[in-house]
């Protein structure tokens, strides 16, 4: 038995570009992207997994995240279909990620010769070398729109297409106003992704910034297991970035967001994570391997907004597209648009 997909809102009758959005982020990024390929005459549809019910159904970070979509969107899903259906009802089908829950929807529409494609949804471990996974991320599909120039020549530029990030180009056209002066500590140990060292890295961050005698916040990733010892602030994420003086994070796509909003980025790998992305210290940011390094670093006065996205820049523009003459759904609404015509 295959699995199932519902509608978000809008439901063509006839074939129509389906889109799959597993979080809230996702559906923001796809709604610009719907609304680019409506303005080229091409119908759409954003689609939601319907997972099935198993023991311990409402503990799973993937269905806790579908839960939230799907109440933030304020859309009523349509009735399920199977997967075998909806590749028969699409013109083509983007997914943010091509493992997990789409690998089987990307798996048909191959098979059905219906063309498909990735929207990146983040910072990426390409090789697995930290995950302790096989994902084969984003080499599925037939085609990647990727964040930026960087991950093209890893994927392969013959078969991606640099687009950037709408909220990452969002961020870098705000104005760099002034930020209170707190940290923002972001937990991000997700997926199986180093669970065990979580507990030490928030410690130890918590830790630092209190003998810095610095203020801070805990903002966790929605799907993160466990419980903190420590308090938590459930406000989004890039609420909390907009006021912050330092952003505290192992290996995420925030660690973009603060540096196109000019807030400073302290890399901390106490545990010795290896992709490489954020390993090398640039004057954008600064990388931190121990509790005395990190506490060093945050005792020190934060640079201008202004300033650190200067000397991020260059960094950058090779891990994001940003070009304000081309929003990243027009550019991948240009290249579904290429696919079905």
């Amino acid at each position: 038995m295959t699995g199932q997909y519902a509608t978000l809102g809008n439901d063509p009758v006839g074939p129509a570009i389906t889109m799959v959005a597993q979080a809230d982020y996702h559906l923001a990024e796809l709604d610009r992207v719907a609304a680019a390929l409506d303005a080229l005459g091409l119908a759409t549809r954003i689609v939601v997994p319907v997972i099935a019910w198993k023991p311990m159904y409402s503990r799973r970070p993937t269905v806790r995240r579908l839960r939230q979509l799907v109440a933030g969107s304020g859309r009523v899903p349509a009735k399920p279909i199977s997967v075998r259906d909806l590749v028969a009802r699409s013109s083509a089908v983007l997914v943010m990620n091509d493992w997990g829950v789409p690998r089987e929807l990307i798996d048909m529409a191959r098979q059905a010769g219906v063309p498909n494609a990735a929207l990146v949804e983040g910072v990426q471990d390409y090789a697995d070398i930290d995950t302790g996974l096989a994902r084969h991320a984003y080499r599925r599909v037939d085609h990647v729109f990727t964040l930026g120039p960087d991950s093209a020549a890893n994927l392969g530029h013959e078969r991606c297409t640099p687009v950037g990030s709408e909220r990452v180009l969002s961020l870098w056209n705000q104005p760099a106003t002034p930020a209170a002066a707190h940290v923002l500590i972001n937990s991000n140990f997700t997926y199986g992704v180093m669970p065990k060292v979580r507990r030490g890295w928030v410690d130890g961050a918590v830790g630092a910034a209190e003998d810095a005698g610095q203020p801070w916040v805990l903002s966790r990733h929605t799907a993160e297991r466990g419980r903190s010892r420590h308090r938590v602030d459930r406000r989004p994420v890039d609420a909390l970035l907009a006021t912050s003086s330092y952003l505290v994070s192992r290996f995420s796509t925030v660690a973009l967001d603060a540096l196109a909003l000019g807030v400073e980025l302290i890399y901390h790998n106490p545990h010795h994570e290896q992709e490489p992305t954020f390993q090398t210290e640039v004057q954008g940011f600064v990388v931190t391997r121990s509790v005395s390094e990190l506490q060093d670093r945050l005792a020190a006065a934060p640079r201008d907004r202004s300033d650190v996205r200067a000397a991020a820049e260059p960094f950058l523009r090779r891990h994001v597209l940003l070009d304000p003459a081309n929003p990243p759904a027009s550019l991948v609404a240009a290249g579904l648009a290429g696919m079905v015509k």
